[in-house]
């Protein structure tokens, strides 16, 4: 489990109460007349008590509600109604909270009081995000940020940019999140916000493991550590240390994955045990019985990992020796989480049980403890723990030889998979998606706007003042081609406009938004998707001077485009060094899957040429993955300012997994799009092979085109 930091509002900043605060306005409130006076001391006081006594901050904040609408004061009211939802948010009532954010949200726009308006915008997106619905936080943080720039307050936007990468980064959108967070350090200074930068740079920790950057990762962690050191936030610190023994233990896994059993795999899983242990005793310091529950959790997690390790590596008896340690360790994590009550952490400790009783092979058990944390992830409505539960049914029950139940969890499986990528929920969340690439064009595209439009009025102003001067003939001819040679110079900027706008978007797509100012978003029932990546990049990188690598991967990628131009396939976008391009859209076509994996071939015989220029020349050679799927996507612009064409869905998910699961110097494809070409291409089954969060799944690598026998 990744841990973040949200930038709360300052009416959402823990604060310790006093005793002796509380006991001098308690004072006061005694002599105080029923005035507006009397409304703010009940204010103040009840935030005093918000933390200790929620019952009578409660009670003082009714009682200050009827005399601010008594006495008309809505200043006041604003308040208390925002004050009242901190005391709900505080004690885990989170929908009360909302409630009383948006009354309060209410009387400061009638107030006109914008400012008051975004810091409520602010504190419902923090209660949303808290909840898991990141899609509403976001819509709520872009809301946020839109009123702090007009009101030119720069600080509190730059921190709104945050927390949008924060929410980004729980919905999986790394390249966005990167743009807000890296936007977010480059506009804060460090002394001034140092914890603020050092949670930053956590986040970037999180997006690079995601994306497998794995000494990107940790450089960035080691960043938030050292600052978190540097300023005694020991809890932070703690964080931190369990995303990193998160990390070993990701590398770790991704080695155990691709059957590579070297001594490394061991030494990230015990790396990953004593950081933990480390962060274990942070937390027993500061007695917070929740993280010491999640450490013990991940310690159980990791254990049947290395237990895993141990049995591949054909030791029986270390790797059960190494699961029973999971028992205390899980059972640490149980006792604690039965104690506060989180039904979200017990879930998780059940799925641990269930799995190492599966790789035990004691099948009764590991099916009881899936019906337990099933039933739990069906009570609070947990999708992904349902989708395991359904997953791990079907596993349990085929290796009990009960192929019936087995197929039947499987295409339940299926079905609740699938189900969340339905178009209705992928245009909802593409309408609610706050996204800021390709910044650099946008830019462009509105400064050619904004020459144009002064060429046009330089033109009506040189028309004016010519016919007013110039008399004659002659002169009215000579005015005729000046203005006939300006006129060109428009058209000229309005096509390198147009131009620049078809490099962005589809030509289908750029004329939709020119002419409607919107580009509707479209289901594709079979699109062919195709994700490539560099091995070894981040070494490679550490080998170039940063303008000679930039030089290296533009010539890979204008080579790319030239190449995917040719059978008119559409470039998604670039990720560091990953190219994503998609074919049958925005124009469907039949020939999609052919078209993609001729261009994927045509890229590997560049890629291997590029690379024989590059080692006679003495450089780090580039190898490149390519990865294929095919299957329905929903593609559109996004933004409103800084927009982007985009394609959402679990195709896209997919065929990352395809790249990342292929061979340098291959063709991956899956399943799929191997239905499609197998009659004209060469194709080589490679069986099941598991992706990183897909499980097993058929794959294919494709030797040559069929016609070239």
């Amino acid at each position: 489990m990744k841990i973040i930091f949200p930038f709360i509002a300052l009416a959402l900043l823990p604060c310790l109460a006093s005793s002796q605060v509380a006991d001098s306005l308690a004072g006061l409130l005694k002599t105080a007349r029923p005035d507006t006076t009397r409304v703010n001391l009940l204010n103040d006081l009840a935030w005093e008590l918000k933390f200790d006594d929620p019952k009578t901050a409660i009670l003082h904040l009714d009682s200050a509600l009827v005399l601010s609408k008594k006495l008309g004061f809505k200043k006041g009211e604003g308040n208390t109604l925002n004050y009242r939802g901190v005391v709900a948010d505080i004690h885990g009532e989170s929908d009360v909270a909302i409630d009383f954010f948006q009354r309060s949200m209410a009387v400061r726009e009638q107030l006109g009081d914008r400012k008051g308006v975004a810091s409520l915008l602010n504190n419902i997106a923090n209660v949303k995000e808290n909840k898991g619905d990141f899609l509403g936080a976001l819509t709520g943080y872009q809301q946020s940020l839109k009123v702090r720039e007009e009101l030119g307050d720069t600080a509190r936007a730059v921190r709104a940019h945050y927390n949008i990468a924060n929410v980004l980064e729980k919905l999986g959108d790394y390249p966005e999140a990167l743009d807000n967070v890296f936007f977010y350090l480059e506009n804060t200074d460090i002394n001034e916000d140092a914890e603020g930068v050092a949670n930053a740079w956590n986040i970037v920790g999180n997006i690079r493991t995601e994306t497998d950057r794995y000494p990107e990762a940790l450089e960035a962690y080691q960043k938030a550590l050292d600052l978190h050191k540097q300023l005694g936030n020991e809890w932070q610190q703690a964080s931190v240390l369990t995303n990193i023994a998160n990390l070993n233990d990701t590398k770790a896994e991704d080695l155990m994955d691709k059957d590579i059993l070297v001594d490394s795999v061991q030494g990230f899983y015990e790396n990953a045990i004593s950081i933990y242990q480390e962060a274990l005793l942070i937390r027993e310091r500061l007695e917070d019985q929740s993280g010491q529950a999640e450490i013990f959790n991940n310690l159980g997690y990791v254990l049947k990992n290395f237990g895993s390790f141990y049995e591949k590596k054909g030791d029986e008896a270390l790797a059960e020796k190494t699961w029973a340690q999971t028992e205390d360790y899980f059972a640490r994590s149980l006792k604690i989480r039965e104690e506060l009550g989180e039904k979200a952490g017990i879930m998780e400790v059940y799925n641990g049980i269930a799995d190492v009783r599966r790789r035990q092979k004691r099948y009764p058990e590991a099916l009881d403890y899936t019906q337990r944390y099933y039933a739990i992830a069906k009570e609070i409505n947990d999708r992904k723990f349902q989708q395991s539960g359904l997953k791990d049914f079907a596993r349990i029950y085929s290796k009990m030889g009960d192929f019936e139940e087995a197929y039947k969890y499987r295409v339940q499986y299926d079905e609740l998979r699938y189900s969340t990528f339905t178009e209705e929920r992928l245009v909802a969340e593409q309408r609610r998606e706050a996204v800021y690439t390709d910044k650099k064009k946008q830019q462009e595209i509105e400064k050619k706007n904004r020459e144009i439009e002064l060429q046009d009025a330089k033109l009506r102003s040189e028309r004016t003042f010519r016919y007013s001067l110039i008399g004659g003939a002659a002169l009215l001819g000579l005015l005729a081609l000046t203005l006939l040679r300006s006129n060109r110079t428009v058209k000229r900027e309005k096509q390198r406009s147009d131009d620049l706008l078809l490099n962005i978007l589809p030509e289908k797509t750029a004329e939709e938004l020119k002419a409607h100012g919107k580009a509707k978003a479209r289901r594709y029932d079979a699109v062919t998707v195709l994700f490539t990546d560099f091995k070894s990049f981040t070494t490679i990188a550490e080998q170039m001077p940063a303008e000679a690598l930039v030089a290296e991967l533009d010539e890979c990628f204008r080579a790319f485009d030239e190449i995917i131009g040719r059978y008119g396939i559409e470039k998604i976008k670039t990720i560091g060094d990953a190219y994503f391009c998609a074919a049958g859209l925005p124009e469907p076509t039949t020939t999609h899957a052919e078209d993609m994996v001729r261009a994927a071939l045509e890229m590997q015989v560049f890629m291997k040429q590029f690379g024989e220029k590059q080692r006679a020349a003495g450089k780090p050679v580039f190898v490149c993955r390519i990865g294929i799927h095919t299957g329905p996507v929903v593609a559109g612009v996004v933004g409103q300012k800084k927009f982007a064409y985009d394609i959402w869905g679990d195709t896209v998910n997919m065929g990352a997994r395809m790249e990342s699961s292929g061979e340098p110097e291959r063709v991956n494809i899956s399943e799929a799009a191997y239905q499609l070409v197998k009659d004209k291409f060469q194709c080589v089954p490679r069986g099941k092979v598991v992706a990183k969060g897909k499980g097993e799944v058929e794959m294919y690598f494709v030797e040559g085109d069929t016609t070239s026998v």
